[in-house]
């Protein structure tokens, strides 16, 4: 068997949501040091051969399918697979897997020293991914989110769903955020649903950056950098009841109260 089918048929191993290095590749096929190899033979592999299980050894995804600017679908397709990773969101780095995957989400607890009771935010790609998680809007919210979102503004709505109970945690309810941003729209529309705690130990302060994250992650996730991101946390508010309640001031808070002040001149004007 030529060192290249020895490659191929190492990374056909790789089980959805893991992933190696080069050099991990390398190693398993023999020789360690051919890990530059192992990464250009993998540019041109068959369809069979999942190689956005692959990454670079310092834990960044790296190019896919020989493009480095395709580096945000090679990290989608791995969250969709249930593989954990720190990548840019709207506002700050999170620490990110799919939703609908329970193991990798419990992984993202542990991994984030997170309160166990505490849900996590999740990000969406479209309203109609609310359907997915059971929470169907009444007109009078439908309308309000309009109004919110796309945006860095999470939204508390209600989830009783015994199915659910790993994401929601007990408290029979879910926060979820519709970004505005491209590079994280892009991403969740092909992995699909993701909570996106952010990327740092509870009670740390959150990774500004790639090298920060690596202090608490390690080589137990994978990498997508975007540089330094300094923002403030999205902007939290419960919507289960038509008196809205603001749960944490962040991002577009400003978006928050002219809606809120809106909806008040609407309703003392209808109330007349």
């Amino acid at each position: 068997m030529s060192f290249k089918e020895k490659v191929f048929k190492v990374v056909r191993k790789i089980k959805p949501g893991s992933f190696l290095t080069y050099k991990e590749v390398a190693k398993k096929v023999g020789n360690e040091r051919a890990y530059r190899v192992v990464a250009n033979i993998l540019k041109n592999s068959p369809q069979d051969v999942p190689c956005h299980r692959v990454i670079r050894n310092d834990n960044l995804v790296g190019g896919y399918m020989g493009r480095e600017n395709l580096d945000w679908l090679k990290a989608a397709l791995l969250l969709k697979e249930g593989a954990i990773g720190v990548i840019p969101t709207d506002t700050i780095y999170g620490i990110c897997t799919s939703a609908f995957n329970r193991k990798s989400v419990e992984k993202v607890y542990k991994l984030r020293k997170r309160n166990p009771n505490k849900p996590c935010i999740i990000l969406i790609s479209s309203f109609d991914d609310l359907k997915k998680f059971n929470v169907n809007l009444k007109s009078w919210q439908r309308k309000i989110l309009e109004k919110l979102w796309p945006g860095k503004i999470s939204v508390v709505f209600s989830c009783i769903n015994k199915e659910l109970y790993y994401l929601h945690r007990g408290t029979n309810s879910l926060s979820f955020r519709l970004p505005k941003n491209k590079l994280i729209l892009n991403i969740l529309k092909i992995s699909g649903p993701l909570i996106a705690p952010s990327a740092n130990w509870e009670g740390y302060e959150p990774a500004k950056n790639i090298k920060e994250a690596k202090r608490y992650f390690g080589n137990k996730v994978f990498y997508l950098d975007r540089g330094n991101l300094i923002s403030k946390p999205s902007t939290l508010i419960d919507l289960r009841k038509k008196k809205i309640k603001i749960l944490r001031e962040g991002e577009e808070i400003k978006k928050v109260f002219e809606i809120l002040m809106h909806l008040q001149q609407h309703n003392l004007r209808h109330h007349c």
